[in-house]
């Protein structure tokens, strides 16, 4: 083979390599990563009447750099606020939010969806304390979580920080008043792996 053949040689296996290292990527399976989440929220001590109405507002967000897109599905966003009556007995308003999909793109750290968006909402009901209403002492926010992002090993999952972060919005029946809680938010690191030669994290 002299050099020119050689070289045509090389160049088609260079290019043999790279299409399929392209289909490789292209045809492996999307990797997945399930998480649970309890949010204690923002207490802010405020009476709760019959009529008002509670709001329910979370994002997600991918924090470290994240190369290909992914997708974040919410499934069973809940929030239950405590709500301790005049007689010293506690009630327990829940608030439900639908199952929701977000695309967080390539390199994109921002948090989804936007500020102004409140998911769920409920109606203080008129039997709450016998009709006399009570105070807020504690807010709870749970949903699941799973990451769908495309990598070359999908056994891996995605190996990416993810936060959460959940705020109520209360809305007063008689002076139509609103009072918005600061933000709580809970974040998991990097999926570990299972085996400890692998190094603390996975990695794509």
């Amino acid at each position: 083979m002299n050099s020119r053949e050689r070289l045509f040689f090389n160049r088609r296996v260079v290019v043999t390599l790279l299409i399929a290292a392209i289909a490789a990527f292209c045809l492996a399976p999307p990797a997945n990563t399930q998480d649970s989440w309890v949010i204690p929220g923002a207490v802010d001590g405020l009476t709760v009447h019959p009529g008002d109405i509670i709001s329910l507002g979370y994002e997600v967000a991918i924090t470290d750099i994240n190369p290909v897109p992914i997708t974040i599905a919410v499934t069973n966003p809940t929030m239950l606020l405590s709500v301790r009556c005049p007689n010293g007995s506690s009630e327990t308003i829940t608030i439900n939010a639908p199952v929701q999909s977000f695309l967080v793109p390539a390199n994109v750290n921002s948090w989804f969806p936007l500020d102004t968006i409140y998911e769920g909402a409920t109606t203080v009901p008129s039997t709450l304390c016998g009709g006399q209403g009570g105070v807020e002492t504690g807010v709870t926010f749970t949903s699941n979580s799973t990451k769908t992002c495309k990598t070359t090993n999908s056994t891996q999952g995605c190996c990416h920080t993810e936060c959460n972060r959940m705020r109520h919005k209360h809305h007063e029946k008689e002076s139509g008043a609103e009072h918005e809680s600061e933000w709580r938010e809970s974040c998991k690191p990097e999926k570990e792996c299972e085996s400890p030669q692998n190094g603390k994290c996975c990695k794509n």
